[in-house]
This record gives structure tokens, C-alpha cells and sequence, in this order.
């Protein structure tokens, strides 16, 4: 039998990592840093655990990459 956790809010992000999210920035603009500050930010301010709120994140580009597990 499988036991299941209860939790406030499951957060997932997909985040673009191709070449095109830097193709019409200035030099010396990241929009991947940009992306990166604003998760930080945003799971820096909520309660994270196992029967608090679960966060994942998967970037794709050529390939797909797992970054963080809910």
C-alpha cells in the first residue's frame, strides 16, 4: 500500500534553456540569470517540505533536464 503525504501546493517550473531566450538580449543581459533570481526569490518565500509545498523544476532546450524533483 502506498502512502500519500498531504501537502499545501505542488509548484513545477519549465524553463526554456534553448539559445533563444539570450537572441535579442543587449550584451551583458542573462535572461537564464533572470529566470534562475526570480525561482530563487519565489521559493525563497515559501514554507518547502514534505507535507508543506513541493517544488520542481525541468529546463528544455535540445535535451530535457531534470534540475529538481517534487
Amino acid at each position: 500500500m502506498m502512502h500519500v503525504v498531504a501537502c499545501l501546493l505542488d509548484i513545477s517550473f519549465v524553463v526554456d534553456y534553448s539559445g533563444s531566450i539570450e537572441d535579442t538580449n543587449p550584451p551583458g543581459v542573462s535572461n537564464w540569470q533572470f529566470i534562475i533570481e526570480f525561482m530563487v526569490k519565489l521559493v525563497s518565500s515559501i514554507n518547502i517540505g514534505q507535507s508543506a509545498t513541493h517544488v520542481g523544476a525541468v529546463s528544455f532546450g535540445t535535451q530535457l533536464k531534470i534540475l529538481y524533483l517534487v
